[in-house]
């Protein structure tokens, strides 16, 4: 058998070719169980085979891989059975099952002691039984879900899990998107009453604030951080509609800007009272769907932004 290397990380299969750490090319027509054993022995962070009907059996001498963080099976013959295998890899990370047609989901409680963050499973059959499933995974922030079985139900059914952020590009609607997210965000509200002037008064600030922004951005474009006008431009902007405090690393005492303007596309989507003189404005950006929200303070009067978090691996603080 053809020598392969002593060490790998990587191990990729597509169409009889397998590649190891990237580059060293092997002609391996089927993945044997003896091919399977002989990967097993590396120390893989990440495993990816596409088009080859990889079966749960298959699957048997990677249980235990300590160092897996990227696994892949697309087009691949697993089912429900093949979780538990994955339950025994403590750093994974990201599982990627599209297309195997037979996993329903009805398996995924396995993954509940998990770490998983990114689970896709488009064009798979999994239904609204099984997603409730994926949705206890407690690390689980991420779920492609395209070309599935699931309902609209039993998408709202997943609601109440405010950390979970389903991609779905087909299977549903934008407008149905967006009221998930809204029910998603109502669910996890505080009991709080919203006073809705003060909710009003801070998408005031906050549209003024965006319009500065997008005007400096492109006065930064044009005449360069060089220009002795660009940081005094920006600290006017500042001392206007952001709170005072220390952020290192970010605007403005670290100078960036977006070509396009990073507020120009903002749309406002919905409010949340934290105390009397602390609320969320949250936002999505149009043309990408980013989600923000933004802390408003209160202070002498005046409504200033504190702070703003972004939905990625659940909410994140992020630079203004």
């Amino acid at each position: 058998m053809t020598e392969w290397p002593k060490r790998a990380r990587t191990a990729d299969w597509e169409k009889g070719i397998l590649i190891l750490n990237g580059e060293k090319q092997f002609e391996i027509p089927e993945l044997t169980m003896e091919i399977m054993e002989r990967l097993a022995r590396y120390t893989l962070v990440g495993f990816h085979v596409k088009g080859y009907p990889v079966t749960d059996e298959l699957l048997a001498p990677l249980v235990g891989l300590k160092n897996i963080v990227n696994f892949s099976v697309e087009n691949g013959a697993l089912t429900d059975a093949c979780f538990p295998i994955f339950a025994t890899m403590p750093k994974l990370r990201y599982l990627l099952l599209d297309g195997n047609t037979a996993i329903n989901g009805s398996g995924l409680s396995a993954l509940r002691d998990c770490k998983i963050d990114l689970l896709a499973l488009n064009h798979t059959g999994l239904d609204d039984d099984g997603l409730l499933q994926a949705a206890s995974i407690p690390k689980l922030t991420h779920i492609q879900i395209d070309y599935t079985a699931i309902t609209y139900e039993g998408l709202l059914a997943i609601a109440s899990n405010s950390r979970i952020e389903p991609i779905v590009h087909e299977q549903f609607t934008r407008e149905q998107m967006e009221y998930f997210s809204q029910i998603q965000r109502e669910k996890a509200k505080r009991p709080t009453v919203l006073d809705e002037q003060a909710a009003k008064e801070c998408r005031r600030v906050l549209s003024a604030f965006f319009e500065k922004m997008t005007v400096w951005e492109q006065y930064a474009e044009q005449a360069e951080f060089e220009d002795d006008q660009v940081m005094p431009h920006l600290l006017v902007i500042w001392k206007t509609y952001v709170s005072e405090k220390p952020r290192p690393g970010y605007r403005p005492l670290s100078l960036s800007y977006s070509l396009h303007g990073t507020y120009s596309r903002e749309k406002f989507v919905d409010a949340e009272q934290i105390t009397r003189n602390k609320l969320y404005i949250y936002t999505r950006e149009e043309d990408t769907g980013f989600e923000r929200r933004f802390l408003m303070k209160r202070t002498d009067n005046d409504w200033k932004i504190d702070t703003v978090q972004m939905r990625l691996d659940g909410w994140q603080r992020v630079g203004l």
